[in-house]
């Protein structure tokens, strides 16, 4: 069974593109300087099993047709091999672009697209969720007490009452972070006072004399969702970079890692 064999989880936005035939499908020893070594490309090491390719979006325009090639045929080409190997495998790729708009823009193979777009799951941001909150706090406290060795401190009902009327724009990662903030102190009881002043020290966004605004140009058309959606984003985007000193401030402001603020 396809479960029982290795699940094996790369991030395509972490890899260098001129390492990234190397590392989905491998090479020979001898292939090139430096390759002293046999190397089991991530295809070859999910063989009857699953994987993972976590933001795909990012991978640039060759490796994009190779993947496609080996979705197509089941077939790997290794570096320094002339004959090709056969790998079965289920690929689960994952994403935070619009990989639609990403087609239109041609930095994303339309049927690479169309080949990986079996089955979407769309994961909805915390805000649209926040029922799942308690549920969430529960797990992440129980997680970092565990770890810690201490006693699991209680919640009051007002407390998550207040984490649930914040949208968390960092999701899930930035409500994980914030319940390891309210453990330093080792408050026995985790009040709503606490929860106010953890929230109070969130990155926010302060600009004296000018207000965030949209500009659309003079085109008065009304344009498609998807499109004035990406607008918005790049605008504010862009805003919020300019009324900070770096990349990672800027990050901090909108509760994005680094990386994908970049992106």
């Amino acid at each position: 069974k396809r479960c029982l064999e290795n699940f094996v989880a790369i991030n395509c936005g972490s890899i260098p593109s001129d390492l990234v035939e190397s590392e989905l499908f491998g090479y020979e020893k001898g292939a090139f300087t430096g390759a002293t070594a046999r190397k089991l490309g991530h295809f070859e090491q999910a063989h009857n099993g699953a994987l993972f390719l976590d933001e795909v979006g990012e991978l640039p325009l060759n490796a994009q047709v190779k993947l496609l090639r080996v979705l197509q045929d089941g077939e790997i080409e290794k570096i320094g091999r002339s004959g090709k190997n056969k790998v079965d495998v289920r690929v689960i790729a994952a994403t935070n672009k619009n990989l639609e708009l990403e087609v239109e823009a041609k930095r994303f193979r339309e049927d690479l697209f169309y080949r990986l777009n079996v089955l979407t799951i769309d994961v909805p941001a915390l805000k649209e969720h926040k029922d799942d909150i308690p549920l969430y706090v529960d797990h992440f406290l129980n997680e970092f007490c565990d770890d810690q060795n201490k006693i699991v401190p209680s919640v009051e009902p007002v407390a998550i009452h207040r984490m649930q009327a914040y949208d968390w724009p960092g999701n899930v990662r930035q409500l994980k972070n914030f319940v390891l903030r309210l453990l330093f102190d080792d408050n026995p009881l985790i009040t709503s006072s606490l929860v106010d002043a953890a929230l109070a020290k969130q990155p926010t966004m302060q600009v004296r004399g000018e207000e965030f605004s949209l500009n659309f140009g003079n085109n008065q058309a009304v344009l498609p969702w998807r499109q004035m959606e990406r607008s918005v984003r790049e605008q504010y985007f862009g805003y919020v970079r300019k009324h900070s000193t770096s990349d990672s401030e800027a990050a901090k402001k909108l509760g994005l890692a680094p990386s994908n603020f970049h992106r």
